[in-house]
């Protein structure tokens, strides 16, 4: 409750909306009530579920728009692995799911994916998405709170900031609490789905990869780097975009305002970006766990990169898999995406970025 109140504060002072987010809350008070029932009732009713283990589990990280959605969804035509569809993230109790599943298309004007454009990122209740938003709709907590809410108000550099963003700051307790809750998903997934291997894809794990190594000593990293030119002032415009179409932000707030927030979502966006390299110049992280993976090579050979990464994974895939490859890589090769942005309207330009990260670009040739 205290996290709603103060996402509610924030709502007030900063956007001037005061009823709307109290039916927000409602539902999602509604929907937590009932999905801890079915998660309850689980333990009678499968309680087979409990005993899945979670072995060489697949953890996607990286900046959010540097293609680790689409590695993500695209690793699941493999057949061997499974992952959550938003809906599944808000119903992850097997019992809510049986009961839910032929509910789902009905529930589409509720939906938290009508906020966003397709053109920055399409998804709907029947999409794959990142496993952040699960742990969000649980505890209202960790980087997407801070991202979407607190840093309108938080400065960044503060003890709260570290909180989310420093894996050194954050609390022993939250991290726990949330692997408590995110294995206890994954199995009731595994089990349900009848897969014995998870793919996890999770921008803010980016910034746990000792968590992730100490927890999963078998586990599988894969990183996505991409130009953070072209990744910062999208995974911006993603964010701001959300927050346009639920709460009209534009109109609603200061100009100065939303220039310090998006100084804040910059600031943020750079640390993702620092804690990976630096963790990565520590040593340390074994050859069989990790695997870095850049942009161009997704869209230029994106064969051979997706070859390598199932060979990575230890994985033998369907029989469809070759032949998906072969045609999504043609279509690769003259992608061009429809989300535009604008560097100046988040206060950046090139030079800034280049010279606050430029070892992003020693390290993984993302010249242009």
């Amino acid at each position: 409750m205290g996290k709603n109140l103060d996402v509610y504060r924030i709502l007030r002072r900063n956007f001037g909306i005061y009823l709307r987010p109290l039916a927000t809350f409602g539902l999602l008070q509604a929907r937590h009530l009932f999905d801890g029932s079915a998660r309850a009732l689980d333990h009678v009713l499968f309680p087979g579920f409990r005993n899945v283990p979670i072995e060489k589990p697949v953890f996607i990280i990286g900046n959010p728009r540097s293609g680790t959605t689409f590695v993500h969804r695209f690793l699941l035509h493999t057949e061997r692995l499974c992952a959550f569809e938003l809906w599944e993230m808000l119903f992850t109790g097997i019992a809510a799911r049986k009961l839910m599943k032929p509910l789902v298309g009905a529930l589409a004007p509720l939906s938290p994916a009508r906020y966003h454009s397709s053109d920055a990122h399409e998804t709907s209740l029947r999409d794959v998405e990142t496993d952040d938003v699960m742990g969000f709709f649980k505890y209202l907590d960790g980087g997407f709170l801070w991202s979407y809410f607190l840093a309108w108000e938080d400065r960044w550099g503060s003890e709260l900031s570290k909180t989310y963003f420093e894996a050194a700051h954050i609390p022993r307790e939250r991290t726990d609490r949330l692997f408590r809750y995110m294995e206890g998903c994954w199995r009731r997934n595994m089990y349900l789905k009848q897969r014995n291997r998870m793919i996890v894809k999770s921008s803010l794990f980016t910034l746990q990869v000792d968590e992730l190594l100490n927890r999963y000593p078998d586990c599988k990293l894969i990183y996505i780097v991409r130009d953070p030119v072209e990744t910062i002032p999208s995974g911006m415009s993603l964010l701001s975009g959300v927050l346009e179409n639920a709460y009209q932000m534009t109109q609603r707030t200061q100009p100065e305002k939303r220039a310090h927030y998006y100084e804040n979502l910059y600031q943020a966006s750079c640390q993702l970006f620092r804690s990976f390299d630096d963790r990565v110049q520590l040593g340390g992280i074994p050859e069989r766990n990790l695997r870095i993976v850049t942009y161009p090579s997704l869209m230029n050979e994106l064969e051979s990169t997706m070859e390598s990464l199932v060979d990575f994974l230890d994985i033998d895939p369907a029989s469809g898999f070759a032949e998906r490859l072969t045609t999504q890589a043609e279509k690769q090769r003259s992608h061009t995406s429809s989300h535009r942005y604008s560097l100046e309207k988040f206060g950046l330009d090139e030079k800034r970025i280049r010279e606050d990260l430029a070892f992003l670009y020693d390290r993984y040739d993302l010249q242009p």
